[in-house]
């Protein structure tokens, strides 16, 4: 997700927004508990990565998705 938030930056997530809307940024719950920043995208539903890492591969969930919450806001941060 580097694209929208480089690395070191702080993102804002609105817990209270979980209905997966199409082209919007959030934060889900992996099947093995982690959490996972992504692009959801719709038709078929696909979480997409926005990185320049194009080792970074699209997923296609096979199970329903647990939305953690909607990305809002990316602070960047900027070494010392």
């Amino acid at each position: 997700m580097d694209l929208y938030s480089p690395p070191g930056s702080i993102i804002f997530v609105n817990r209270n927004e979980c209905e997966a809307i199409d082209g919007g940024f959030y934060v889900f719950a992996t099947d093995d508990g982690d959490a996972t920043y992504k692009r959801f995208r719709q038709d078929p539903d696909r979480l997409e990565p926005e990185s320049t890492n194009r080792e970074h591969k699209t997923i296609y969930p096979t199970n329903p998705l647990t939305i953690i919450g909607r990305v809002r806001h990316t602070l960047f941060t900027f070494p010392a």
